[in-house]
């Protein structure tokens, strides 16, 4: 799973080499390149794991477990993006910033955790996702959104924490996605 970690190490040298050193601090800031590339996985990743509660032939707490971290990925899109400041969305805008948000997505969480209720299941599905073989891939991906919240927060003045908050987030959002790929590729090799 993690053995082209020095690529991944690589890449975010590169980017911290190229903001600090060759000035392109725009990289980091609001609404650029790193964030669009967040939006970009989250978005991915929220299809590519509601893709996966569609076999037939999954248990229902893959079904469930998929459903949930397909929620957990919407979820973060719509902390990520600030959908207010897109063209054309004072329409239903409403429902993806603020207080439309907030009850959009605690809608959205109860009718997840009443289907986990209905199934009767826990156990069972927290053992599944306990044996999990991409547990690892969430628990670094948790980690790293602390480390993104301790730069956000700025907990610490340290120089280009704005930078260091972007790429920790990326990451967090890039080993999340990883477990939906594999997962999409996996199922369609089994199809085949």
């Amino acid at each position: 799973m993690f053995k082209h970690w020095q690529s991944f190490l690589v890449i975010n040298l590169a980017f911290v080499v190229a903001v600090i050193e060759l000035g392109f601090h725009h990289w980091s800031d609001e609404n650029a390149l790193l964030e669009n590339l967040q939006a970009f996985l989250l978005v991915f990743a929220t299809i590519l794991y509601l893709r996966l509660t569609l076999p037939a032939h999954k248990s229902k707490e893959s079904i469930l477990g998929n459903m949930g971290l397909s929620l957990l990925c919407f979820s973060f899109l719509l902390r990520e993006v600030d959908i207010e400041q897109l063209p054309r969305m004072e329409t239903v805008g409403f429902l993806f910033h603020g207080a439309g948000r907030t009850g959009l997505i605690l809608l959205l969480w109860c009718v997840l955790l009443k289907k986990v209720y209905d199934h009767g299941e826990v156990k069972l599905l927290v053992s599944e996702l306990l044996a999990s073989d991409y547990l690892h891939c969430l628990k670094i991906s948790f980690l790293l959104l602390m480390v993104g919240v301790i730069f956000d927060r700025e907990f610490w003045l340290i120089e280009h924490g704005r930078l260091y908050e972007e790429l920790a987030e990326t990451n967090a959002y890039l080993l999340l996605i990883i477990p939906a790929i594999y997962g999409c590729y996996y199922n369609t090799q089994r199809e085949i």
